[in-house]
């Protein structure tokens, strides 16, 4: 009961503040992580001896947090090439996993943030996301996603969640990583490639997909 009472106090939160926020002060903080801070701030609230690589994103990290009563799980992610350390993405899953629950977070946003800019989820609501887009100023950019999903499908993540993205700080983490990778693959001094193409059509064959 006690933990049921502490969700409902944070979506009361959310609505008691949203006549004073505006678009203007777009979201940067959830269950006491902020975007654009550095990891060490935080002690060992955030595992990062258990820190892994982001898929297909290796200049990312990801470790799971630990969370306030009301939440039931999280994770941050930071960079490790352009501004090691900094959180650039927070997760959070709320222990409430019902839709009534939702329903009220996503009208406690929209009073405080406005209007969502997109709808993201799938065409038969079975998976259910609104996203926000703040373009800050030119060189800050954050976006924030509400989800709600009732299903099998791992690659979703069940009940209700929110996320929230430094966009403009993972593509400079993204520059980074290709200028090092560049930089990898210059020539040599004797003129030879360190990461030569295969010479002829058939070495082409194991980086191609059989039929």
């Amino acid at each position: 009961m006690k933990s049921v009472l502490a969700v409902m106090g944070i979506g009361f939160a959310i609505v008691a503040i949203g006549a004073t926020a505006s678009a203007q002060n777009p979201p940067r903080e959830i269950a006491g992580y902020r975007l654009g801070s550095n990891i060490s701030a935080y002690g060992d609230r955030i595992g990062t001896e258990n820190a892994y690589a982001v898929r297909l994103r290796p200049y990312l990290k990801e470790a799971a947090v630990s969370v306030p009563e009301g939440f039931a799980s999280g994770y941050v992610v930071y960079g490790v090439c352009a501004a090691p350390g900094t959180i650039v993405r927070i997760k959070v899953k709320y222990e409430d996993e019902g839709r009534a629950f939702f329903d009220r977070l996503l009208a406690a946003l929209k009073k405080q943030y406005g209007e969502p800019s997109q709808y993201v989820g799938d065409p038969f609501q079975a998976y259910v996301a609104w996203k926000w887009s703040f373009d800050v100023s030119k060189n800050e950019k954050i976006t924030m996603i509400l989800s709600h999903y009732d299903g099998d499908d791992e690659e979703h993540t069940q009940g209700n969640a929110l996320k929230l993205s430094l966009t403009s700080q993972i593509a400079q983490e993204s520059r980074c990583h290709e200028a090092q990778r560049r930089k990898e693959q210059i020539q040599d001094s004797t003129g030879t490639a360190r990461f030569p193409a295969p010479a002829d059509a058939e070495a082409w064959r194991r980086w191609l997909p059989a039929p």
